[in-house]
């Protein structure tokens, strides 16, 4: 097997491990790398994930900041999209680790929102997409998820992130 398969194979191998140990509880575990420790104090935690509105200039910044965004697509008269903005997205630890992403809240029912909606295929509320800097769709959740839940899928997109540079980098290595 050359090179390029077995870093392919691993990186695969990586990638599932975290699908599989966030669908079987793998939140209870120690020592988790990617999830930050939760606030201390009230002061420290503000309470909110920071939203942009502005797709074009989120990901302007994402790519400055060489960080994936979180696509929130919602309604406001779609009740799963309000227990998310006043459930998981308020999780200290979503919160923490939001601060790896550039979060961009969409409101499928205003018009300028339409080109974006349709990009990334969107027809229900709440979803949410990870996509890189540039973005290029990685996964995505398309209901109403627990602060758990979201933590998790969070931690699979930085992941993935982190594999992809990775394998773009021994690209560029085995083109030399």
């Amino acid at each position: 097997m050359n090179k390029k398969t077995i870093f392919s194979a691993a990186g695969l191998a990586v990638f599932l491990f975290f699908g599989c140990f966030s669908l079987f509880g793998g939140r209870n575990l120690t020592n988790e790398p990617l999830r930050a420790n939760p606030p201390t104090s009230a002061e420290e935690a503000n309470g909110r994930v920071e939203f942009f509105t502005d797709y074009d200039e989120a990901l302007a910044i994402a790519r400055r900041e060489n960080k994936p965004a979180l696509l929130f697509f919602m309604s406001e008269d779609c009740k799963y999209s309000r227990r998310m903005l006043h459930g998981a997205f308020v999780d200290p630890d979503v919160e923490r680790l939001s601060r790896s992403f550039v979060c961009v809240e969409i409101d499928v029912n205003n018009p300028e929102s339409d080109r974006i909606c349709d990009v990334f295929d969107v027809d229900a509320t709440p979803t949410v997409q990870f996509v890189t800097s540039y973005g290029v769709a990685l996964q995505r959740v398309t209901r109403l998820q627990s602060g758990e839940e979201l933590c998790d899928q969070m931690q699979i997109a930085l992941t993935s992130v982190a594999w992809r540079s990775a394998h773009d980098a021994d690209d560029e290595l085995s083109r030399r």
